[in-house]
């Protein structure tokens, strides 16, 4: 779509883009027609007793075989029905007529010999297209649907053993007005919400936070000891936000993917102008962005998610 109107600006050593897009027509839903064979006699289908089929509902037996795929993902060695099904929490005999489903499809493959299963090719197969991309790549969907549900800037930066952040992605929303960050921009790695992330997730002695800290050129200066106790709600909630502290006239929002060592590889940011979304709209970004870096940490390095935190409050 044509661009208006395009503002640069450096705002300490910060790199923002304005763009100015006009309003794109809303798009016209799609119809679709769902066709089912008739019943005997020429009666329609009926659908009387099937919970699976209701709206919204999931399916038992989906869920028990992923179950089952994870497990077998997680093992370092083929494993039997009765450790299968004790991993998984299901009995073994449900168990054991899924892994036989799996393995007629391909997904899992069976030692007669040892009566062990582990997973096969077919999943190789399924998940052909994703096996090219990047982590980035995998995130692209995902960040998508949240910058057009707050009209946000989404940005992911990889955190680099040399204390900086690196942007290594970025998703911008549809239309009007935004922020944007140039790719490769780097920024302290305790900076704004992506740092306070950070330092929640790397535990760094007090000492060499505070160096750091003093080091960061803040819109807002703060004290430390309110820095410290920001970090600390991160940890506590999973997300943090940043209300134009780091950057004027900016809020961010950001959650961490950590790593196989348990460290925050990657921070997935959402970025907003001040004022933009009420306290509770922010809470619920951060709810989204904790869940999606949940589901991605697990996807990526295959570490599961923490218990969600119960009691988020509004900020």
């Amino acid at each position: 779509m044509r661009t208006i109107q395009t503002i640069l600006y450096t705002e300490k050593n910060f790199f923002q883009e304005m763009t100015f897009r006009p309003a794109m027509p809303s798009t016209a839903l799609a119809r679709t027609a769902y066709f089912e064979p008739m019943r005997p006699g020429g009666a329609a289908p009926d659908h009387r007793g099937n919970d699976d089929m209701e709206a919204g509902r999931d399916v038992g037996a989906v869920i028990q075989a992923v179950a089952i795929l994870r497990v077998l993902a997680n093992a370092q060695a083929p494993q039997g029905v009765t450790a299968i099904a004790r991993a998984a929490g299901l009995n073994p005999s449900t168990t054991l007529n899924i892994l036989r489903t799996l393995v007629k499809e391909g997904l899992v493959a069976q030692d007669a010999a040892t009566k062990t299963y582990g997973l096969d090719f077919g999943l190789l197969e399924l998940a052909r297209t994703l096996l090219n991309k990047t982590k980035v790549d995998v995130l692209q969907p995902h960040l998508q649907r949240l910058t057009t549900q707050f009209d946000a800037t989404a940005s992911v930066w990889r955190i680099l053993p040399d204390h900086k952040a690196t942007l290594v992605g970025r998703v911008l929303p549809e239309n009007g007005v935004h922020i944007q960050f140039r790719i490769a921009t780097r920024l302290p790695a305790f900076a704004g919400a992506v740092g306070r992330i950070v330092a929640a997730g790397s535990n760094p002695s007090e000492a060499a936070l505070q160096a750091a800290f003093v080091r960061i050129r803040w819109n807002k200066p703060m004290p430390f000891e309110t820095y410290m106790e920001e970090v600390a709600r991160a940890r506590e909630d999973g997300y943090a936000i940043d209300v134009g502290a780091l950057i004027r006239s900016v809020t961010s929002v950001a959650a961490g993917i950590r790593d196989t060592e348990d460290l925050p590889r990657l921070v997935v940011a959402a970025h907003t102008f001040q004022g933009q979304l009420s306290p509770d709209g922010l809470t619920e970004l951060g709810v989204e962005l904790r869940r999606l870096c949940h589901e991605a940490q697990r996807a990526l390095y295959g570490r599961s998610a923490p218990r969600e935190p119960g009691n988020v409050s509004s900020r």
